[in-house]
């Protein structure tokens, strides 16, 4: 490096030009007199006396007197320390910087354009750290191996997770024998194209970055309802239903969890129709107060697009409309609705198959 920058360093770790000059000098010299100090320096001899006795006070250099004044470089372990907790400091706050400006802290309604996909990966990290009910992801399976940790982690804690698995661009089989789903999904589509990177938490938080190989280099990251519903729907049409389901924790009998009222309405309405009582409990947010509530009964009516013509199996394009759910919990009767519930007494959060006794069984 050259004198002139390192004099530089050592001026933005505090010392002054003069005094810059004559440290380098010393721990150069060893020991020298004053005068020395002064010529090797380019310190003027007038100056030079001053920045010693400054020097050492500072702890840097010692003077003594041996016919004229000599000085002295000390360890140099305290400048050195000094000098590279400042470079850990400035290393910090630039990555500090680049994080605040790569993912901006995200308020109640904020759509964020970022740079980077490892951006966009962090965010979804960070998201489903905190979700609550749902998780719905598309991704490589070379993302799904980064997100692993997290999303065990939310499936401990009764998240309910739906993944739609790609190959590598390279067209690698992403369901090698390594993959055990049960710890970190309840259901697993496979998808056999590379598709773009989404991940979806609790209705809200957004994270999107185009497929790779695409030639487009952003991402976005949203804590926005509306925006969410759309994406929603995207993963569902073009995501998941068209292709293989291979895993799922669904069985025929309960307990069956759902968190979308949709999916419910599609696997329930044939059983419904065909006379079945089926016990449900209900968590969702009263529409007029927004505070969460419990609800525990029996279904007895379902209402959605294409009731109307007696449709009895209908498919998810068919209940994408206004839905509904009746429940009848002994005192009286309670409407249930989906996303941007208003008119119905509560927005369903999560719906749990209780009981299911179908007309004919061996249980009735």
């Amino acid at each position: 490096m050259e004198r002139d920058t390192v004099r530089e360093t050592l001026q933005d770790a505090g010392f002054t030009q003069y005094e810059a000059d004559v440290y380098l000098a010393l721990v150069k010299l060893g020991t020298a007199t004053a005068i020395e100090v002064a010529e090797a320096s380019d310190v003027p001899k007038s100056r030079v006396y001053d920045v010693l006795r400054d020097l050492e006070s500072e702890g840097l250099v010692e003077t003594y007197k041996q016919k004229s004044l000599h000085a002295r470089a000390l360890d140099p372990n305290t400048v050195i320390e000094n000098l590279r907790s400042r470079a850990s400091s400035f290393e910090d706050t630039a990555d500090e910087i680049e994080e605040l400006w790569d993912a901006p802290d995200l308020g109640e309604h904020d759509v964020t354009l970022v740079n980077r996909l490892e951006t966009v990966i962090e965010r979804a990290e960070h998201f489903i750290r905190e979700a609550e009910d749902e998780i719905q992801i598309a991704a490589t399976t070379e993302q799904f191996d980064r997100l692993r940790p997290v999303l065990h982690e939310a499936k401990s804690r009764g998240v309910v997770i739906k993944l739609s698995l790609s190959p590598e661009q390279n067209g690698s089989n992403p369901l090698e024998e390594r993959y055990d789903f049960s710890e970190v999904a309840s259901e697993v589509s496979l998808r056999e194209l590379v598709t773009p990177f989404v991940a979806l938490i609790d209705r809200s938080k957004v994270c999107f970055a185009p497929q790779p190989g695409s030639g487009y280099q952003f991402g976005i990251v949203a804590n926005n309802y509306p925006l969410a519903y759309v994406f929603h729907w995207y993963y569902q049409t073009s995501l998941w239903d068209p292709w293989e389901l291979v895993y799922t924790v669904h069985g025929s009998e309960p307990p069956i969890e759902y968190v979308n009222i949709r999916q419910f309405i599609v696997d329930a309405a044939p059983l419904f129709h065909e006379g079945a009582e089926i016990g449900v409990t209900i968590r969702g947010l009263d529409t007029s107060t927004g505070e969460e509530r419990v609800v525990s009964g029996t279904v007895v009516d379902l209402e959605y697009t294409g009731s109307t013509v007696d449709n009895k199996y209908p498919s998810l394009s068919e209940v994408s409309g206004k839905v509904s759910i009746f429940v009848d919990d002994g005192d009286r009767i309670h409407s249930i609705g989906g996303w941007y519930a208003q008119v119905e007494d509560l927005e369903l959060r999560r719906l749990t198959i209780d009981s299911l006794e179908v007309p004919g069984s061996a249980n009735e």
